[in-house]
């Protein structure tokens, strides 16, 4: 309990000594809560489509945001959320959708080509508020996790790491307080903004407090052990930096934090229903639609399975390499 509490302290010291690191994440935060709000304050509507014709075509629907191209716009268009779908029209009238979203939302669509008039927004499926706010904290989450955790990798890299596991202090305690420490920096600045967002801004948040606290808590644990999982597996930090960005950014994108990125392709699909980000998304969606835990507890274990299986690794990874017997 005594190095717990030594390396909280010793963390604390040396963090106010990175200012700017704590500065970046209140701002990445902010940002992305501020982001997900403005969202949500937008009319409703069903996609963001380019239409190719060699002819004028009007589609008189207010659910549609149609933007009049000469040639069908590149795929890295669409997968970067640009064009929701491409809708090209040949002579005859006849058209073609290109989308890589899933097979409801190409039915909507097709809907709303075949009768503009008789399409309504209460058809249309969406994300929460709230899902939507935790959706595009994820990645900057999981990113500020690797980042606090530097602490970490620069004992490792100054060989302080040695010395610790030489002393007669427990190793799983010096350990649990790096994780303690970037868990409540992870926790704490998101939560106070929340608090601020839906006192003093009177802002609809989606869910109530308690639930931004679960959720919020279970994400941030799970980035805090796959942040100790990359610093313990690279022996540099800039390296664990690097990698774990590419791994967050991709399966944040892919598990749906910001769109859903879902084309109807098996594998693709089997791949995003494997990423916690996407059992997170899920959990949280079930949620706040007032469902019972019953309909998605399942989601919130799979993600604690998997941050204990990234605590457990990391230790074990450690000990082998510093711990000798």
């Amino acid at each position: 309990m005594r190095i717990f509490t030594v390396i909280l302290k010793n963390n604390f010291r040396r963090l106010m000594e990175h200012k700017s690191k704590l500065l970046l994440f209140l701002i990445l935060t902010s940002a992305a809560i501020a982001a997900a709000l403005f969202i949500n304050t937008k009319a409703e509507i069903a996609g963001h489509i380019a239409v190719v014709s060699e002819n004028e075509i009007v589609i008189p629907s207010t659910y549609l945001n149609i933007t009049p191209l000469e040639e069908a716009p590149a795929m890295s268009e669409l997968v970067s959320g640009k064009y929701d779908a491409a809708v090209t029209f040949d002579a005859q009238g006849q058209y073609e959708i290109q989308t890589i979203k899933n097979d409801d939302f190409k039915q909507i669509l097709e809907s709303i080509l075949r009768d503009p008039s008789a399409y309504h927004a209460k058809e249309i499926r969406t994300r929460g508020n709230g899902t939507n706010i935790v959706g595009f904290m994820i990645m900057f989450i999981f990113m500020q996790g690797i980042s606090m955790m530097f602490m970490f990798s620069e004992d490792k890299e100054k060989k302080l790491i040695n010395r610790i596991v030489s002393s007669p202090v427990s190793f799983t305690g010096y350990l649990c307080g790096h994780c303690f420490f970037t868990f409540a920096f992870l926790l704490a600045p998101v939560m106070l903004m929340l608090l601020a967002a839906r006192f003093i801004f009177r802002i609809d948040m989606g869910f109530n407090l308690l639930n931004y606290l679960f959720l919020i808590s279970l994400l941030g644990a799970l980035a805090t052990s796959f942040a100790l999982f990359l610093i313990a597996l690279f022996r540099k930090g800039d390296t664990a930096n690097m990698v774990g960005s590419a791994i967050v950014t991709l399966t944040s994108l892919l598990a749906g934090g910001f769109y859903s990125f879902d084309k109807g392709n098996k594998i693709l699909e089997t791949i995003i229903k494997v990423l916690p980000q996407k059992a997170f998304l899920s959990m949280s969606d079930l949620i706040e639609q007032g469902n019972d835990i019953s309909s998605w507890y399942h989601y919130g274990l799979y993600i604690i399975v998997l941050t204990v299986a990234f605590f457990i690794t990391a230790i074990v990874k450690t000990r082998k390499d510093y711990v000798k017997n």
